[in-house]
Formats: structure tokens, C-alpha cells, sequence
């Protein structure tokens, strides 16, 4: 059986509110008819992560193993276990609780290969805007810490808000 998409309003003023409160009897009407019983829920929106912040990403990836001795997907997969996770596990009890589950008896190499393709742990792709602001400011640290240089975020047109440069 499919995963049923669930029904998503977002608003950032009460007139947004408003206007989507004024669709919810359609939306209740469908929902209750495809699934029997609904659950209605309002909370805080988490921004996903933008695609400029994830070309960044790979972008850093790439120059890095232009000077160092690892493949991009290797510094890829460096970067998703020792900085993406530990945003991760901090930030949710259940995602930590999952790593422990899984990852937990694995070896270092095991744990590697899984940040990599074919297996691809999910790390920055479950990251909100916020969570991948820190770990590509973190990445940035990392890398120009051993001496490589990358490309400056603040010359590619990137929103601010979607980066901290490092001090």
C-alpha cells in the first residue's frame, strides 16, 4: 500500500491562515472519505533545506577532493557521519534513537560506506534550512581548517540567511 500524501497549508500571516481555514471543509471532506479518521495538526514550519545550499555542498566536496586524497564521495560521506549526524542526533531524540538501532554495532568502515551510494543514509537530505546553515558552516570550518580552499558562498549569490560565514 501507498503512502497517503498528507493535506499541507502553510501560512505566514493570519490573512494566509484565514484563506486555508476556509478550504478546510473540502479538505476534511476528502481526507475523511480516503482515509476514515484524520488527525489535524498546526505547528511551526521548518524550511527544507534549499537546493543552492546542497549544490553548495557538493560543490565543497568536489573542490576538496580536488586537493586532497579523497574522492568527493568519500569527503561526502566524512562530512554526512561526523558533522550532518551529530546536527542530527542533537536536534532529534527519535533520528538518534534510529542511529543507535542501526548503526550502532557497525565498524567505522561500515558506517562510512552507508553515507554512500547505494545505501545513502539520509542525513542532510532530512536537515531543515537552519540544521544545513550549521553543518555547511561547519563543513566550511572543516575543510579551510586543513588548509584547502573553497568557494567563498557569499561570491555564488547565496541568500545569507541560508549560510553564516566563518569568522
Amino acid at each position: 500500500m501507498s503512502k497517503q500524501k498528507p493535506f499541507v497549508s502553510r501560512a505566514s500571516s493570519v490573512q494566509e491562515a484565514l484563506a486555508a481555514v476556509a478550504n478546510l471543509p473540502r479538505v476534511l471532506t476528502t481526507a475523511i472519505q480516503q482515509w476514515g479518521q484524520v488527525e489535524i495538526v498546526i505547528q511551526k514550519h521548518e524550511p527544507k533545506r534549499s537546493l543552492d545550499q546542497n549544490a553548495l555542498q557538493w560543490k565543497w566536496c568536489q573542490e576538496a577532493s580536488q586537493q586532497g586524497d579523497q574522492t568527493a564521495d568519500e569527503y561526502q560521506a566524512w562530512c554526512k557521519l561526523h558533522i550532518g549526524m551529530v546536527i542530527l542526533c542533537r536536534d532529534s531524540d527519535k533520528y538518534a534513537e534510529a542511529c543507535r538501532q542501526v548503526l550502532g554495532d557497525l565498524t567505522y568502515e561500515q558506517k562510512l560506506a552507508l553515507m554512500k551510494h547505494p545505501f545513502d543514509w539520509p542525513v542532510t537530505r532530512a536537515m531543515n534550512k537552519k540544521q544545513k546553515a550549521e553543518y555547511l558552516d561547519r563543513v566550511y570550518q572543516h575543510f579551510t581548517g586543513l588548509g584547502m580552499r573553497l568557494t567563498d558562498p557569499n561570491l555564488k549569490g547565496f541568500n545569507p540567511t541560508e549560510y553564516r560565514e566563518v569568522a
